[in-house]
């Protein structure tokens, strides 16, 4: 449910910054240009992430965080109402993660558990098969009498 003081959040950079904001205890406008950067393979202007910044502020989702070896900002964490602005945004996107995660989710063979990345495929008895690693594909043709 969008509420009337939401800030709209329709685009990748958006998100991605209130993914980290959500994730860290704090971060720094540098931080998160450099990970929009590396990331989401796109530079994004420093004024672009300082206004997105500067209006969560106005809106009490967000503070600056005190460097206490320096008298700059450390960064930027979220408040409590933030936390939750960024839970509410979070649930809008929720179908598309879910459907574009479930899309490269693989099932292991030998136990059910689910894995979106860093899988192990071997084929046995002429299917192919995703495992977590070899020694549980070792384990599954053991089991089932494939070695």
């Amino acid at each position: 449910m969008i509420q009337d003081n939401d800030i709209l959040v329709k685009n990748l950079t958006k998100l991605y910054i209130l993914v980290l904001l959500k994730s860290k205890n704090s971060v720094t406008e540098y931080y998160i240009i450099r990970g929009i950067e590396a990331d989401v393979g796109k530079a994004t202007s420093t004024i672009y992430v300082y206004n997105f910044l500067k209006k969560l502020k106005s809106e009490g989702y967000v503070e600056d965080v005190q460097n206490p070896k320096s008298k700059q900002a450390g960064g930027y964490h979220l408040t409590s109402s933030g936390s939750k602005f960024v839970d509410r945004i979070f649930s809008r996107f929720d179908n598309f993660i879910e459907v574009t995660i479930q899309s490269k989710l693989k099932i292991f063979a030998s136990c059910g558990v689910k894995l979106y990345i860093d899988y192990y495929i071997e084929t046995i008895g002429g299917k192919e098969m995703v495992f977590c690693c070899k020694h549980c594909a070792k384990a599954y043709k053991k089991a089932h009498h494939e070695i």
